[in-house]
């Protein structure tokens, strides 16, 4: 029988993402961390267009692009983050 690979050991998704980048990330803290930030990012981008123009349709269009723009924005940071946690491992 073969002996399970040890949580550290090259060749898991874990250790895939980290390296290469864009790549689903399974860690579960950082999706906690993305999924907090996009979606408060997107509260607070459509409670404040709404506060200023009062208009329900750009309020959809602000939202929408909030998801967006914080969703790219947030997998970078991780994509950086996972880089440096392999760079750190290595030494």
């Amino acid at each position: 029988m073969s002996e399970k690979p040890k949580k550290n050991e090259g060749g898991t998704m874990e250790t895939l993402a980290d390296t290469v980048g864009l790549v689903p990330n399974i860690k579960k803290n950082d999706n906690l961390i993305q999924g907090a930030v996009v979606g408060g990012g997107t509260l607070l981008a459509a409670v404040g267009t709404y506060i200023v123009t009062g208009n329900t349709e750009q309020v959809l269009v602000a939202t929408a692009i909030s998801l967006i723009v914080l969703g790219i924005l947030s997998g970078l940071v991780l994509m950086v983050l996972g880089w440096v946690r392999t760079a750190k491992k290595m030494k």
